[in-house]
């Protein structure tokens, strides 16, 4: 779960999928012409729960063997598993080994032994303990062994990583980012939290999402504020509070990331049904971090929802998640939210190349000032596709004022999410 960032003229950042409960998005809705009434969003129950035995902390001390492969459990001794051992716990660190193989399911509670020749966990080979849950062992690179429908395969820090290189990941249920609802789960609020008004779980991803630790320190980082970050400076992918990622840098010009909400997007240009959509979809259901379910309207950009300033607006996040050729990242396409999910975009705080020398030299246009995209708007400036305020349908180009200004999905700096025992 890696996303590298690419610093050009301007900033943006972004980068676990699956099946969502957004409630689906009429462009033609004018935001200002609608009293919509607040209502409490529930989140559906689906799957099946784990037969779970009691969990007991290892006491056996590891073979520590060297060279097992933990994707194909292969290296080690009859009644071993390959997995993850815990040197310390601060700093974190560990290394990949060999150790009594648990009896603990897949999804449910586990124990660690104590960091060092117990510094392994109960359990089940092919799964390791992360956050107090058997996780799925699994590949990033897409080969065997698999996440099941319903989950994503995760890179954590310092866990099965040698040398800043991961050898496997973890499997994370995957979840709706506005309404932080999980795919499958029989407590499906606030991504399975034990308390939903202040959670420990969150749907975190940029180009696809699952449900990962929701660190205490960071639930009132909403938007604008700065994530949490590793030694090296890096933002963490969970870095913010649930609801909210680090996607914009605070100006043109800084390189400081920030967090930004997630919104429900709509169509922003100066016809009549679209000038008031900038703010997004009063109608559609989200959560904010300190609630306890996702409520109607808690998903505008609106200053106390998800937006921080009188210019956050609620552009679609397609185009920050596009290559050089305007092709959408693939794992964003499977998630079903290419026409839904926005991110609070604090417009007077940027500014675009206009001419092509490399030189912000214009500010950033409100997409309710611009008519959309047609034929009548050939230019690479004049309509609000060019400035992410269009549906992907809609858009016959990439838009040339946010593709220099993101993070790429494949380049140099990763966002790594948090590790914790």
């Amino acid at each position: 779960m890696n996303v590298g960032i690419r610093i050009v003229c301007l900033g943006l950042v972004l980068q676990a999928c699956g099946d969502n409960h957004l409630t689906p998005l009429d462009a033609s809705i004018d935001a200002n012409t609608i009293d919509a009434a607040v209502v409490a969003f529930e989140c559906p129950k689906s799957g099946t729960p784990p037969m779970c035995a009691a969990t007991v902390a290892p006491t056996t001390p590891a073979t520590n063997a060297a060279g097992c492969n933990p994707l194909a459990q292969t290296g080690c001794n009859a009644g071993e598993k390959c997995t993850w051992l815990i040197d310390q716990l601060n700093p974190a660190a560990g290394h990949i080994g060999c150790a009594p193989d648990g009896t603990i399911a897949v999804g449910c509670a586990c124990s660690l032994g104590i960091p060092g020749a117990t510094g392994y966990d109960d359990c089940g080979k092919g799964a390791t303990c992360l956050a107090g849950v058997c996780k799925k062992i699994c590949d990033e690179q897409g080969g065997a062994p698999t996440c099941g429908t319903g989950f994503a395969c995760s890179n954590y820090q310092s866990v099965f990583q040698t040398g800043g290189v991961s050898a496997a990941g973890l499997c994370d249920v995957t979840c709706d980012p506005l309404t932080q609802c999980t795919s499958v789960s029989q407590t499906p609020n606030a991504c399975g939290s034990m308390n939903a008004a202040s959670p420990n779980r969150g749907c975190y991803g940029i180009a696809s999402y699952s449900c990962s630790t929701a660190v205490a320190a960071s639930l009132t980082l909403t938007d604008r504020m700065v994530p949490r970050t590793s030694t090296s400076g890096a933002p963490f992918l969970n870095g913010c509070a649930p609801g909210y990622t680090p996607l914009f840098y605070s100006m043109t010009g800084s390189t400081q990331v920030l967090c930004a909400g997630f919104c429900a997007a709509l169509e922003i240009d100066n016809t009549p049904s679209h000038v008031g959509n900038s703010k997004g979809d009063p109608t559609a259901p989200a959560k904010l971090p300190m609630k306890d379910q996702p409520f109607t309207g808690d998903g505008t950009c609106e200053i106390g929802n998800k937006g921080s300033e009188a210019s956050s607006t609620c552009k679609f996040i397609w185009p920050f998640l596009t290559d050089g050729n305007g092709a959408v990242e693939p794992d964003f396409l499977a998630t079903g939210l290419l026409d839904r999910l926005g991110v609070c975009f604090a417009n007077d705080h940027f500014m675009y190349d206009s001419n092509g020398d490399t030189v912000p030299d214009k500010p950033n246009p409100a997409c309710s000032t611009l008519p959309p995209q047609s034929v009548l708007t050939p230019g690479n400036f004049d309509d609000a596709a060019d400035f992410g305020c269009q549906r992907m349908a809609n858009t016959a180009r990439v838009a040339p004022a946010l593709y220099d200004i993101h993070i790429g999905l494949r380049e140099s700096i990763a966002l790594v999410r948090h590790t914790l025992y």
